[in-house]
This record gives C-alpha cells, sequence and structure tokens, in this order.
C-alpha cells in the first residue's frame, strides 16, 4: 500500500499498511515516522461483557430465588412496571459496556522511529499520555500470564526505561513477543542513525 502524507514528515499509513487515525497523529511530532500501532487486545473487552452478563444472570437468579412468588401473582399493572424497569436496566447496561468498550479501544501504543507513545484512556474524561524517546528505551519484554494467555496470544508488554524514568507497562498486548521485537528492532535502527548521524 502507498504511503500517502498529510504534511511532509507525517505519514497517513503505518509499516503495516494500517491507516493512522487524525487523534494519533496528534502525538507524533514533526519528523516522526510511524512503525506500528499497538491497540488492546480484543479479548479482554470480552471478559468484560462476560462478567457483566454473569452479573445480571446472577441478580436474576436471586431474585427468583428469593421472591418466586412475587413473580408467579404479577397483575397487568405490575407486569408493564417490571417491564419497564427491565428494559430501563437493559438500556443503562447497554451504556455502560458501550463506554466500557470505548474506554478499552482508547488505549494504545504508538511507536515511531523516534519515540514511543504510550496513550492510557483510564475513563470516560481521563486520559494519560507518556512519551519516550528511543534513547531512553533500555529493555522490551513480552510476558504471557496463564493459559488464556497463551491460547489467544495476548500479554503484557513491558518497556523498561533508563533513569528514574517510569516503566511503560501495556496489558491486554496481542502477540507481545511480535510487538517487543519490532521495538527493539526500531530502538537498534535509532542507536545506528545516532552513530551514524
Amino acid at each position: 500500500m502507498a504511503t500517502a502524507e498529510v504534511t511532509p514528515d507525517i505519514q497517513v499509513f503505518d509499516k503495516d499498511g494500517m491507516k493512522i487515525n487524525k487523534l494519533d497523529r496528534q502525538y507524533i511530532e514533526e519528523g516522526e515516522l510511524l512503525v506500528t500501532v499497538v491497540h488492546r487486545h480484543p479479548i479482554g473487552i470480552i471478559i468484560i461483557y462476560l462478567a457483566t452478563l454473569a452479573t445480571v444472570l446472577a441478580i436474576i437468579g436471586m431474585a427468583l430465588v428469593l421472591v418466586p412468588s412475587f413473580f408467579d401473582d404479577v397483575s397487568g399493572q405490575a407486569y408493564g412496571l417490571l417491564t419497564a424497569l427491565a428494559l430501563l436496566g437493559v438500556g443503562i447496561i447497554a451504556l455502560v459496556l458501550f463506554v466500557a468498550t470505548y474506554i478499552y479501544r482508547q488505549s494504545k501504543l504508538l511507536v515511531t522511529d523516534k519515540s514511543l507513545v504510550q496513550i492510557l484512556q483510564k475513563g470516560l474524561f481521563i486520559r494519560k499520555v507518556s512519551r519516550l524517546s528511543r534513547s531512553n528505551v533500555e529493555d522490551v519484554t513480552a510476558e504471557h500470564r496463564g493459559i488464556l494467555s497463551t491460547i489467544f496470544d495476548y500479554g503484557v508488554l513491558t518497556i523498561q526505561t533508563a533513569g528514574e524514568r517510569e516503566n511503560f507497562i501495556f496489558t491486554w498486548c496481542p502477540n507481545p513477543d511480535k510487538y517487543a521485537d519490532r521495538i527493539i528492532d526500531a530502538r537498534q535502527a535509532y542507536a545506528q542513525r545516532v552513530e551514524e548521524g
């Protein structure tokens, strides 16, 4: 896929041909070329959906066990009220899951040829953006924790930094071994350019 340019120095597509959205472009400085964007693995949001479903089923189950006679003696008016409450509950759950999905998908790691930018969306209106120069990258570790992590190929990507800077820890990283290799390769290419330059 051909690389188009928005400005003379910022690409619209990364190395894999993935389109860079406008929000990500604001974190890329002039003269930087995007190597890759690492989004969280979808299994993390699926686990949130399954936990929500289990909670709703547990609440319904407890209601049926604790007050079974109530549901037998429901009149037409009470049935309408129960239906309205159920629809309100479904609407609230759908809204909460929509917000949770948005928050989950906004966390990402931008890998450029000169730096790393970690964007952690911690809430609907809480975002932490950290930038790390390639010269401060000491080591990159990919870690799979548990059987699900191994089966679905996700894990924790830890980027160790030089000095007293806080390490970048990116959870729910898909294929962390591949992205660790890419970051190390980009670090080595950066070091080589600095030596030559």
